[in-house]
This record gives structure tokens, sequence and C-alpha cells, in this order.
């Protein structure tokens, strides 16, 4: 994969702030840290959307909040009524956790119903369904994969980041995973990515968004990595920190 360049990576990135402390004089300093870096999104619970929706409103940075979060044991009827008030309030796209316990338990009828269900709810809007990957087996991510595809969601998501975090490859594998039974599906990687050198291995790997509150980090190394490479070029090519 050839380098790309800071407003190439910051369109890959999902700027997440989930702080469940966080008052609105925070939001707003963060909302323009997300303007300056250009990100493609901003990731925040449904209570920030309204305000997020109006201060971004002239950017082309789009809005995405959770659904059911972190845990994914909600109803079905819960998850589509908050879906639901959340696009209304603004929000571009939804990142919702599947039922986790159901998947858990291997009742994947339910866990297609859920999905299914809140697509079909919310019609073109964007829908991430997070897997949970640190909390289930390589069998059950598979099956939860293809679920996914079936239901035509746009992109399944690797994580929330609240459950545990998987080492790199142990992202890898699951994004392999993910690929090979949702072959029609975007994939979304979230959960521990907080440097440039795993972000860019990472989107290498094929992916098409990453998640991080780590956003201005990683592009300032990119930067970083850049100026390197204009002093520092050997027959390897540019160092990556």
């Amino acid at each position: 994969m050839r380098m790309m360049n800071p407003e190439e990576l910051a369109k890959y990135i999902e700027f997440t702030n989930l702080d469940n402390t966080a008052t609105d004089e925070h939001m707003k300093i963060f909302f323009d840290i997300a303007k300056k870096y250009n990100f493609y999104a901003v990731v925040i619970s449904p209570h920030y959307v309204n305000l997020a929706s109006t201060i971004l409103k002239d950017t082309d940075i789009k809005v995405v909040t959770v659904i059911d979060f972190p845990l994914g044991a909600g109803s079905t009827e819960a998850k589509i009524i908050e879906a639901k008030t959340a696009i209304k309030n603004g929000a571009d796209e939804i990142d919702m956790v599947a039922n986790i316990p159901a998947i858990k338990s291997h009742d994947f009828e339910l866990v297609e119903k859920d999905i299914k269900s809140v697509k079909e709810a919310i019609g073109e809007t964007t829908l991430k369904v997070i897997i949970e990957a640190p909390l289930i087996t390589d069998e059950e991510k598979a099956i939860s994969s293809r679920i996914c595809d079936n239901c035509n969601i746009e992109f399944v998501k690797t994580s929330t980041g609240f459950n545990g975090i998987q080492e790199f490859n142990q992202m890898i594998d699951t994004i392999t995973t993910i690929k090979k039974y949702a072959p029609h599906t975007k994939v979304k990687a979230a959960g521990g990515i907080r440097n440039y050198k795993t972000a860019y291995n990472i989107i290498s790997s094929g992916i098409d968004k990453i998640g991080t509150s780590s956003g201005p980090e990683i592009i300032e190394q990119l930067k970083q990595v850049l100026d390197n490479q204009e002093k520092d070029v050997g027959p390897t090519g540019p160092r990556l920190i």
C-alpha cells in the first residue's frame, strides 16, 4: 500500500469521544479538533448528536452515534427507537452493538432478526454492526459476519473498545474472518488503534474505516513520518515510527 498523505488518512478516521463524563464544553473542543483535521466522522454518544449536527453543519464531517452501547443486550424495539431518534436529531450513521448475549447463546435467529429489523427501520442510513470480537469465538465471529452480510448492512465493526482490546495480530485475524464471511460488507476496525503504524497496517489489511480517539496523534505521527522520509530515504524506503 502506498504512503497516504494526511488528508487521505483523515478520511479513514472516525474520531471518537464516548467519555460519559464529557461536558458540552469538552465536546465543543472535540468538534473543533475534528474540524481542524477534517476527519471523515465524529463518533459520539446520542446525547451529543444534536450539538454535533449543529456545530458541524457547514462541514462534510459525518455525525455517527452508538446504539445499545456498549453491551448490546437491549431489545430490538429499544434499538429501533434509539436509532430513529438519533437520526431525527441529526445522526448521519449508526454504530449498533449486536446482541452479544444472543451470539454467546448461539441464538443466531434472534441476532439476525435484531440486525435486520434495525436496518429496515432506518432505511438508507448507514448501519455499522459491532460484533464485539474480544468477547466471541472465531466461530461466532464467522456466523455473526455472515448474518451481517445477509442483512445487507453497510459495515461490520470489530469492537466497541469497552470490553477488552485485541492485540494487533488478533485484530488482523478478526478482519480476515469478517472479510471472508461478509464479502459484500465493509469493515470498520476499532479498539486500541492509537498510533500511525498500527493504523497504517490495519488499513493496509483492507478495512474501510477506523474508529479511534487518537485521530490527531495518528495524523501528527504521519506528518513526522513524511518529514523523516524527506530527510532519510534509504534503499528500503521511509521509516515507520
